[in-house]
């Protein structure tokens, strides 16, 4: 079967798959429309999570937040300390969250997990393609937090995150055809 794909950069191609960046900010359109398999480009990341500080995430930037303060208090303590397994990630009224946040959340537990599990192999694999989204329309006026001004903003729905990457692809650019 032959796909289309579209190489972008990692740890950034994770949060298109799991549906945390919606808009994909290039400075070429295209009349395609449809299902892009997406190819996470660059070098991989093999343990942690990545500074993601500069992108619009609330549900990271309280999680660092809160690890700080537990970090401050074990510092501070005399005779209490957190043991590894002490903190615990949930999403508080998971029912009342919006769609964005229930999968910014599934990212932030799926690396949990991982760094937890001690498997020294990759969270974020690049020359990979790890998912597929619909390239459902080309503006260049979204509202989304990751628009960038001056690009044109290709809208991003349906997110999927494949279990099991297919690696070793080199990147390409543009959108490019590859054969499953």
């Amino acid at each position: 079967m032959l796909v289309n794909c579209l190489s972008v950069p990692n740890p950034v191609s994770y949060l298109v798959c799991y549906g945390i960046k919606d808009v994909e900010n290039r400075t070429w359109r295209t009349d395609f429309r449809g299902t892009l398999y997406i190819h996470s480009a660059g070098r991989l990341s093999f343990r942690g999570m990545p500074d993601f500080s500069r992108f619009p995430m609330p549900v990271m930037h309280e999680f660092d937040a809160v690890m700080a303060q537990i970090q401050q208090l074990e510092q501070e303590s005399s005779f209490i300390g957190f043991v590894e397994n002490g903190v615990t990630v949930m999403l508080q009224n998971e029912e009342k969250q919006p769609l964005s946040a229930l999968n910014e959340y599934a990212l932030l537990s799926d690396v949990y997990h991982h760094y937890r599990s001690g498997d020294e192999g990759p969270f974020f694999y690049a020359g990979a393609i790890i998912g597929s989204v619909e390239l459902s329309d080309i503006v260049n006026n979204s509202h989304s937090p990751w628009a960038e001004a001056g690009k044109f903003h290709w809208i991003l729905t349906n997110p999927v995150r494949f279990k099991i990457p297919l690696t070793n692809i080199p990147d390409k650019s543009g959108i490019w055809k590859h054969e499953l």
